[in-house]
């Protein structure tokens, strides 16, 4: 349930919480972590477990291992699930409704000393309506400078780093995944009599309230029931509650039988202290055409060939009934 993330230029990089690293190539370097009064402690996100109402006074630390003062602008923001998976945040200048709202820093902008840090406090407070369940958001410093594009054009670049917020509302919780979107396309083999492969495409989503990872058994079935599993289909290792994660799976092996059905089982993964919540899995069907159409030419091919051949009998079969 504790883990980091940094944002370089305008994407999510997920890394471990740590101090700034050495300056390199000219770009700022400088990090964000968790910390505590007087100095650096061992968490590596900053987790929490609330009732609505509650307020949390807590502290981050914003090193910079360069040779010059950085000036950033410090924040919180919403954090989200990406359809590719892994941690995000709202784009900057983007307003946080939910966790991201609720951090108050006690001053918005910085000016960090060359190979120094500072540590600067900030109160989380949780409305009353808040719901039960699971909330992220991620502290942000961000550093504003201009470069050029590939085209020579002036452009502003955000070079961003963060650490991720988790907090917890008592109540209810309600862990659940479903599979949405489920389609299958098959791909018949060139040889005509081997098995082709099949490619699934669907989406799991986090209905739930609290944060989960998803695991999942992707096959394909005959009508007269042998099966075909993929391989390597890698777990999720968190959806945040509402999110979901696209996901492509490819079974191989399977016979051009006319009529297939897909099947995607999603078991929900807890995350770290959650082992004890109720978990189930969630499975979605999808039945589809599989046809070699090599094979069924050469099919037709020969019904018609028996057809002529009975023909052919037939008719002189009359001619030798009517000498």
């Amino acid at each position: 349930m504790r883990r980091a993330a940094a944002l370089l230029g305008v994407l999510l990089v997920l890394v471990p919480a740590a101090p700034a690293a050495a300056d390199t190539g000219g770009r700022a370097t400088f990090g964000v972590r968790p910390t505590g009064k007087s100095g650096p402690d061992d968490r590596p996100t900053f987790a929490y477990a609330a009732t609505p109402g509650g307020i949390f006074n807590d502290q981050v630390e914003i090193s910079n291992a360069g040779t010059k003062p950085l000036t950033l602008k410090v924040y919180a923001s919403d954090a989200f699930t990406p359809r590719t998976g892994g941690f995000d945040l709202l784009a900057a200048g983007a307003k946080p409704t939910d966790a991201g709202a609720w951090v108050v820093m006690s001053k918005p902008i910085v000016t960090v000393p060359a190979r120094g840090r500072i540590i600067l406090p900030f109160t989380l407070k949780v409305p009353a309506t808040a719901t039960p369940g699971d909330h992220s958001a991620g502290i942000v410093a961000t550093l504003t400078s201009q470069g050029t594009d590939a085209k020579g054009n002036k452009v502003s670049v955000d070079q961003r780093v963060g650490a991720r917020v988790y907090l917890r509302i008592s109540g209810s919780l309600e862990p659940r995944l479903t599979v949405e979107g489920l389609t299958a396309d098959y791909h018949p083999s060139r040889n005509p009599l081997s098995a082709g492969k099949t490619t699934l495409t669907y989406r799991v989503r986090n209905t739930g309230n609290v944060r989960l990872g998803a695991h999942q058994k992707v096959t394909v079935k005959t009508l007269w029931g042998t099966k075909t599993t993929a391989d390597g289909v890698a777990d999720v290792r968190e959806i945040l509650p509402g999110d979901a994660v696209d996901m492509t799976a490819e079974v191989k092996g399977a016979l051009p039988a006319i009529w297939l059905t897909g099947s995607v089982a999603a078991d929900p993964m807890a995350q770290a202290g959650d082992e004890k919540l109720p978990l189930y899995s969630t499975t979605r069907d999808h039945g589809f055409w599989a046809v070699s159409w090599t094979l069924l030419a050469i099919l037709v091919g020969l019904v018609l060939l028996v057809g002529g051949v009975f023909g052919v009998r037939r008719l002189r079969r009359r001619g030798r009934a009517s000498a």
